[in-house]
């Protein structure tokens, strides 16, 4: 699990293998011949230079709590840019770590070990900087926990059903619900008549009583 972040010293080490950049006098390794082996973390700050990697790996790198709102990122270009400004890494979540500092922006990755180490809980409040939307970290895992698993259902063997299928697959659940809805109708409805039921029954008991009382009063007896 990688080390909570910290705003005076860098992450943990990277997941291996994480090749460190060399000048660029040096020879230039066969994996970075790969096209797609463009992107480097600098971390600050000691400024230490992790990649190049690929898109895929920098993504898991982020998720994983190993680049921190401070660290820079670049093409092989030295055109460094803090890491939240890249886009696909979802650095787009600012929280209030213990003693009120404010940690962000970073990723839900990040936002998971927060609450795995204990840093965090699932009530504390993640705030979205594109959005200024603010909900618990809590129901925003759960969403997109709940998203991550409807996009699988989508890629499923199932999702190669027809449109008609589809259609009465969407009817079925629709009538199970509304069938559902006046199941809970019905109940209240019984629960209801049952206590007048009761009611009624306790009145009707009363009522021999009531008779007798009158008569000894109109009669004396």
């Amino acid at each position: 699990m990688a080390e909570p972040l910290s705003e005076t010293q860098p992450l943990g080490e990277m997941p291996s293998p994480v090749p460190v950049a060399v000048p660029e006098t040096a020879p230039v390794a066969e994996a970075e011949l790969d096209p797609t082996m463009i992107w480097r973390v600098k971390k600050l700050p000691d400024g230490s230079i992790y990649g190049p990697v690929d898109e895929a790996t920098l993504k898991e790198w982020a998720g994983a709590a190993q680049i921190s709102p401070e660290d820079l990122i670049d093409t092989s270009d030295e055109k460094w840019v803090p890491a939240p400004q890249i886009e696909f890494l979802g650095m787009i979540w600012v929280v209030k770590l213990p003693g009120d500092e404010i940690y962000g922006p970073t990723s839900v990755g990040t936002l998971r070990e927060f609450i795995a180490e204990g840093i965090l809980t699932d009530k504390s409040i993640a705030t979205n900087v594109m959005t200024t939307q603010s909900l618990p970290i809590g129901a925003l895992l759960a969403a997109l926990d709940f998203e991550h698993k409807r996009a699988l259902r989508r890629t499923s063997p199932e999702s190669n059903k027809s449109t008609l299928m589809i259609n009465i697959d969407m009817a079925k659940d629709q009538r199970i619900r509304q069938l559902e809805e006046d199941l809970r109708t019905i109940r209240k409805e019984h629960e209801t008549l049952v206590y007048k039921y009761r009611q009624l029954t306790l009145e009707m008991q009363a009522v021999p009583k009531i008779v007798q009382q009158g008569s000894k009063q109109r009669y004396g007896g």
